[in-house]
């Protein structure tokens, strides 16, 4: 279980977030919804520690960032994109390197032959198409078996088959208890495969459970009607 309280973040005196908390339970799919801009990504690197949470109280399984940093980075896996991928390895040398660092016993091949990556496998990073960085993306996060998973935009550059068998991995991932934190426009892929939805709005979270409504309405009345009535 993430547990976060009082969580506050300005950037260059503008602020992103005020006083946010939070707690994200096992065996859930959260997604994180708001314009560019508007903090998503900041959020990710601020519950990990690549940002400075401050005041802040964020524990992980009752393990706390600040005094036990190490510990609580043991229990989660976060890559921001594949432009953090090492262009000149290949996809077999990342995903060998995450189950040594992670300590995992999930098989590596078995993941590669699940996502159908066995023709770039052995492929340098960067011969690959976006759609094949993302594959290799899901499959680090497979490959880790970190308890709580937090990923950006992971359906950029996919093909409707490939959102698919994207949306089929997140629920065999929440089924075998992880906590996912997703952050995505595609908002007809929320709506399936979320259990709540964070809004995040005037530096604040607005936190929806999702019971089948249309995500894509809740966006537009949430985000789109206030754009245009300040045109």
């Amino acid at each position: 279980m993430l547990e976060v309280k009082n969580l506050s973040f300005a950037f260059k005196d503008k602020p992103i977030l005020n006083d946010v908390s939070f707690t994200l339970a096992d065996g859930q799919i959260i997604g994180l919804v708001a314009p560019n801009g508007t903090g998503k990504t900041t959020l990710l690197r601020l519950l990990c520690g690549l940002l400075p949470s401050r005041d802040a109280q964020i524990e992980l399984n009752g393990v706390s960032l600040q005094k036990q940093h190490t510990a609580f980075l043991k229990q989660l896996f976060f890559l921001e994109s594949s432009n953090h991928l090492y262009a000149d390895l290949t996809v077999r040398d990342h995903l060998l390197y995450v189950k040594k660092m992670w300590q995992s016993d999930v098989d590596v091949d078995s993941t590669v032959a699940e996502l159908g990556m066995q023709s770039y496998y052995k492929k340098k990073i960067k011969s690959l198409s976006l759609g094949m960085k993302q594959h290799a993306l899901l499959a680090m996060y497979i490959i880790s078996d970190a308890q709580t998973m937090f990923i950006d935009e992971p359906l950029n550059g996919l093909d409707p088959t490939s959102i698919q068998q994207f949306e089929q991995e997140f629920r065999k991932l929440r089924a075998a208890g992880k906590t996912l934190l997703v952050s995505s426009h595609q908002m007809d892929s929320v709506g399936r495969v979320c259990d709540n939805v964070f809004f995040l709005k005037d530096q604040q979270i607005n936190d929806v459970t999702n019971t089948g409504q249309d995500m894509m309405a809740l966006y537009t009345q949430m985000f789109m009607t206030e754009a245009a009535a300040n045109v």
